[in-house]
């Protein structure tokens, strides 16, 4: 049965807001997560100093009872030594002494010991509890930032479905590609940014604990942690850029893939020539947006698959349309594949290329792939100028 376009907004609207409030769910259960273990490393630290003070008592004792036997056993040697200058019962009492202290030192040896293997034991769960912690406080944040994303997504996504109420099928292709880019998006803000704060809060606590004891690999640890920050800060601000590159809005697709290949290449990331023949068609914005992505797409998966450092983006404008190859001389693929992922578009092998041909068909745009093993691949685009009305 068909449903009207506000009945499908309304689902829409349904769907986000269970999803949300679902996110909104897991992330109270794992903030709960993180308060409990909070409290128990607090309570365990706690334990764990106790332990410590103990355990150094209990070492000053062994040491104060090994100064006492030998005290009382140069006493016996002395009294030993001259049977004749001492009685029977103050050479009895000199074996007693050591005798005595020798216990003494035997059973405050055990305490320290088994103190000591506590102490230890202590340590390590409170290592694992404070990775707990702080697994905890990174899961959450995460979540937070998708929930705010989508959030703020909601009224973008009803707009997309008002403009295209009247043809069901491009709406679909529409929410696909943002799913598609919100999963791009949550990859490598998960992969990224996430992995490096976790491994940041790990090193931060390493170096806390060698500060006093061992300062220079403290130095060493903190040289590394500044070191990972600007990592991860760099990582940040290329996932700004590749959600939405200024140039881009402010003057046009051309200079936004200068900037594209120029980052690539100042990171290190790929080699991209970029040559453009023609006179330059302005393209309406979501159109250039589209197509910038599709290069930007291409160039993801030479870096990411074709086993190369270097590729070339060639653009010519004719009279009637834009033609566009990405190519590379990598190690290619058998183009086979991409039929089995496209009936199993999960599948993580070429995902990237799924979402370009989705990209691709919302523009009316055509997009072809040619390449085999060894010899590299060729991606193809077409966009033809809107006829006029």
């Amino acid at each position: 049965m068909d449903m009207d376009d506000g009945q499908g907004e309304r689902l829409l609207r349904d769907a986000f807001k269970q999803s949300i409030e679902s996110m909104e769910g897991s992330k109270g259960q794992i903030f709960e997560i993180y308060e409990n273990t909070k409290e128990d490393v607090e309570s365990t630290r706690k334990m764990l100093q106790e332990l410590k003070e103990q355990t150094k008592r209990l070492q000053d004792e062994v040491d104060e009872l090994v100064r006492e036997e030998q005290k009382e056993k140069q006493k016996l040697v002395q009294v030993s030594g001259n049977f004749s200058n001492y009685s029977e019962d103050r050479i009895r009492a000199s074996y007693e002494a050591v005798k005595t202290v020798q216990v003494k030192l035997a059973i405050a040896k055990e305490k320290e010991y088994q103190t000591r293997r506590q102490r230890d034991r202590l340590e390590l769960r409170l290592y694992s509890m404070e990775k707990t912690l702080h697994m905890a406080e990174t899961l959450a944040t995460k979540l937070g930032s998708v929930i705010g994303y989508l959030t703020s997504q909601l009224s973008d996504v009803v707009t997309q479905m008002e403009i295209v109420s009247k043809n069901k099928f491009l709406g679909m292709q529409i929410i696909k590609a943002q799913e598609n880019e919100r999963l791009r998006v949550s990859r490598e803000i998960h992969d990224g940014p996430a992995q490096e704060m976790v491994n940041l809060i790990y090193q931060a606590s390493v170096a806390e604990r060698l500060v006093d004891t061992r300062p220079n690999e403290a130095k060493a640890n903190l040289q590394e942690l500044r070191r990972q920050i600007r990592t991860c800060l760099a990582d940040v601000r290329q996932i700004i850029f590749d959600m939405r590159p200024m140039t881009l809005d402010d003057l046009g697709l051309i200079p936004a893939l200068r900037q594209l290949t120029k980052k690539l290449g100042e990171r290190e990331v790929l080699n991209a020539d970029l040559q453009i023949d023609g006179k330059e068609y302005k393209f309406d914005n979501h159109v250039e947006v589209t197509i910038f992505r599709i290069v930007q797409e291409a160039l993801n998966n030479v870096h990411r698959h074709a086993g190369t450092d270097h590729a070339s983006v060639r653009m010519l404008y004719t009279s009637d349309h834009l033609a566009i190859m990405v190519s590379d001389q990598g190690k290619g693929f058998d183009v086979d594949e991409l039929a089995e992922e496209r009936r199993n578009p999960s599948g993580d092998g070429h995902f990237g290329v799924i979402g370009m041909e989705e990209r691709a068909r919302i523009i009316g745009a055509t997009i072809s792939i040619a390449s085999e093993p060894g010899k590299g691949t060729r991606v193809n685009i077409k966009m033809p100028y809107p006829q006029p009305r």
